[in-house]
């Protein structure tokens, strides 16, 4: 008879693969502290990017796509989570407890979702001159409301503003030295974290221009064009938002985020997120105001298509080892 695992060693192995989320550039701001029969999740705060992100926005988002991939690791392995969010008032950086429900079988359609989470990455290059399927499009939206957060896909009509609010957004941070030397402390690393150079993207223009990854401190601030050429006229564009712009709904938009990022994997689609635009106030209003409608509160732009196959996958982005993550407490 084979002795089942210990609940310590099934959610050590599960927040071990909670590694695997992404993150803004690729900090990896989370903490896991696993206990005998839970396992808790803390925000990192050293690792916040305090000029990119001072709100904690994107910290909170990356932290919700970890906890995501946690429930899908421990789902997976025949043992649905219990979930308590934001449990103690007096701790706000323990963003939740995650404790074994009672063991059931995955079904297909977990085992893959879990295997979409083994094999999901930013892919930032330009797609394939083949437009996304527009039932997978709306199935993205439903699996974001389903975990609690909303998907708005863009409209033609919008793109050209979103092109712009993405260039004025790049143009305001790069006059500012902070954000332009936090940058560069975060990219062109040889490490286990930040975004080193060969998963960065090449200068080939498209549609919507992404973040520049290269400011050069020395040099004098510039003007961002607004309307790059055209490169990427395939991809579809979407805005995740919620209903409140609060630690709480940041926390479940990034839960959200990850099951539409394994959502993606599953029906073929490549993603690739824009943060920049929801980083400065004044674009980030502009989008809940002409883009949303005033409906809801953006919290990242996302990029869709159909990766071309002419072309090798990137690299995918390395990360830290578990025990710089996980710590273990003995009961």
């Amino acid at each position: 008879m084979v002795e089942s695992a210990s609940d310590e060693t099934v959610l050590r192995e599960a927040v071990a693969l909670a590694s695997l989320a992404p993150s803004i550039h690729n900090t990896q701001p989370w903490q896991w502290i696993v206990h005998p029969e839970q396992a808790e999740l803390y925000a990192d705060r050293e690792r916040q990017l305090t000029a990119t992100d001072p709100d904690g926005r994107s910290l909170m988002l990356s932290c919700g796509v970890a906890l995501q991939h946690a429930q899908v690791a421990l789902a997976a392995a025949g043992h649905p989570p219990e979930v308590e969010r934001l449990p103690d008032p007096g701790q706000p950086d323990l963003l939740a407890r995650i404790r074994l429900g009672t063991p059931a079988p995955a079904g297909p359609d977990l085992v893959r979702e879990y295997q979409s989470m083994l094999i999901r990455h930013t892919d930032r290059r330009p797609f394939a001159p083949q437009y996304p399927p527009q039932d997978a499009l709306d199935e993205l939206t439903s699996v974001a409301e389903d975990a609690g957060a909303h998907l708005h896909l863009v409209r033609p009509d919008q793109v050209t503003l979103v092109n712009l609010l993405v260039s004025r957004a790049g143009g305001i941070e790069g006059d500012d030295p902070e954000y332009r030397a936090e940058l560069a402390a975060w990219t062109h690393r040889d490490s286990a974290d930040g975004l080193p150079p060969d998963v960065l993207p090449s200068d080939e223009p498209r549609r919507v221009p992404i973040r520049d990854f290269t400011p050069d401190d020395d040099a004098e601030p510039t003007e961002v064009p607004d309307a790059p050429p055209v490169a990427d006229e395939y991809a579809r564009y979407a805005v995740l938002h919620g209903d409140r712009d609060d630690e709480p709904h940041w926390l479940r938009g990034g839960e959200a985020l990850g099951a539409v990022l394994l959502a993606a994997v599953r029906l073929g689609l490549a993603t690739s997120p824009f943060s920049d635009p929801v980083e400065v106030m004044a674009t980030r209003e502009k989008l809940a105001r002409d883009i949303l409608a005033g409906l809801g509160h953006p919290y990242l732009v996302l990029r869709f298509g159909v990766a071309s196959p002419e072309a090798p996958p990137p690299p995918r982005t390395p990360r830290r080892p578990a025990d710089e993550t996980t710590r273990v407490e003995p009961e």
